[in-house]
């Protein structure tokens, strides 16, 4: 049974539409209330489903009552049908504007039923329609994985593990953040993105089921420990994404693939690997311009070390301060051995406020670890982002210049150029 409310400040008016519905008891309750304010409160205290409302009363008239109705968010969504004999434009305008329908005086009493039976479908109808998308969403949300849901030009819907991971409270948030979702791809050897498209081409048709040839894998940034994370593209319905965490399989494979490629005494990329890859992403800066870092790190006082204990000491020293930075750094982040007592470290996709908090944390962590025999040990670092007019020998001067400005102003420290 439906609870409508009758709404008019003339009671003989309420007698009509009360003698109207006697022959539908079983299908409505009728509710009366003479003035908008009364009817304000039988709103506060019960369930109503349908709001028959007079536009011409005292004190508060029928469009101020609809607009303190539409304004509260219990009652907001119940229909209401304007009953007035006015019939001028701003009537008509008003009506439609804080209702959903409107009947004028006099009126037929199979119309006003007719329209009662139309709003209350319409109300159900939205109720299911609420009710299917709310479990579409449980079942989008249910999946660990992050996955969104686009049409050919952009991204419709996602379920929770995107949300969290793109640090955005609703979809309209992520989109003011982000432009695209291209854009959060890094590119990187073996990785899907922007750099893999042909002039024209849709990366989600590419990515679609019906014409993915080959296995995608993307990267995105991980905001909340400044680090790149390896993504599967899972074969989907076209316009359906899920990428598959594969951060920790990857990892495995590309240390194991580039084995070749390590410093004999410390085991991680020797400088002629590390010359091939920093090219590699010069040549990708001078192309997109996209933030990349580069960074030198020296032992501090390491020539006494080899002084004081012998060379066998400092290569253990050498060996432990590798493998606890290689352990640290970020997956696309490259890591090598320079000569002797130096390291590089290239960062892609980071900007110098981002690079800076890496690498002060690397030397924090090398300030904390015991090394063997010769207790602490601390490390200085330059660090210098690639502009517009670089080349590779002037970033690595100036990283140079910065490392030399680190140690001549006390050492254990990160310097900017």
């Amino acid at each position: 049974m439906f609870n409508i409310l009758c709404v008019d400040d003339t009671p003989a008016n309420l007698l009509v539409l009360e003698s109207l519905f006697e022959i539908h008891d079983e299908k409505y309750n009728i509710i009366t209330a003479l003035t908008g304010q009364d009817a304000l409160g039988i709103l506060l205290t019960t369930k109503i489903d349908l709001i028959l409302l007079d536009v011409m009363m005292p004190e508060l008239d029928g469009f101020e009552t609809a607009e303190l109705i539409k304004a509260n968010k219990k009652t907001k969504d119940i229909p209401i049908i304007f009953l007035t004999a006015k019939k001028d434009e701003e009537t008509l305008c008003n009506a439609f504007k804080y209702g959903v329908d409107y009947l004028s005086k006099p009126y037929a009493e199979f119309e006003l039923l007719n329209r009662i039976d139309t709003q209350l479908k319409l109300v159900k109808s939205k109720k299911e329609l609420t009710s299917q998308i709310n479990f579409n969403q449980s079942l989008l949300d249910s999946r660990n994985s992050i996955l969104f849901i686009h049409d050919e030009n952009e991204i419709i819907n996602v379920n929770k593990s995107f949300l969290k991971f793109f640090q955005s409270i609703d979809m309209e948030e992520f989109s003011n953040n982000h432009t695209s979702m291209l854009n959060l791809f890094i590119a990187h050897e073996g990785y899907f993105s922007k750099d893999s498209l042909i002039d024209g081409e849709k990366w989600t048709n590419i990515i679609s089921s019906n014409c993915m040839k080959n296995e995608y894998n993307v990267l995105l940034m991980d905001v909340d420990i400044f680090e790149p994370k390896a993504f599967k593209i899972e074969d989907t319905d076209k316009y359906v994404v899920v990428l598959i965490d594969i951060t920790t399989i990857t990892t495995k494979s590309k240390k194991f693939e580039n084995k070749a490629t390590y410093d004999a005494l410390t085991n991680i990329y020797n400088r002629s690997k590390f010359n091939d890859v920093i090219n590699e992403h010069y040549n990708l800066f001078k192309r997109y311009q996209e933030n990349l870092c580069f960074a030198i790190f020296d032992i501090d006082f390491f020539k006494k070390v080899n002084d004081t204990y012998g060379h066998v000491v400092g290569d253990e020293t050498l060996i432990t301060f590798a493998q606890t930075i290689d352990e640290s750094v970020r997956d696309t982040d490259v890591f090598a051995r320079w000569g002797g007592e130096e390291f590089t470290l290239l960062m892609p996709s980071t900007n110098i406020e981002d690079g800076y908090i890496v690498v002060d944390k690397l030397r924090k962590l090398i300030e904390d670890v015991n090394f063997k025999t010769i207790g602490q040990k601390t490390c200085s670092i330059g660090i210098t982002q690639f502009k517009k007019e670089d080349t590779i020998d002037s970033v690595l001067i100036r990283a140079d210049e910065a490392l030399y400005e680190a140690k001549e102003t006390g050492r254990n420290k990160v310097c900017i150029k």
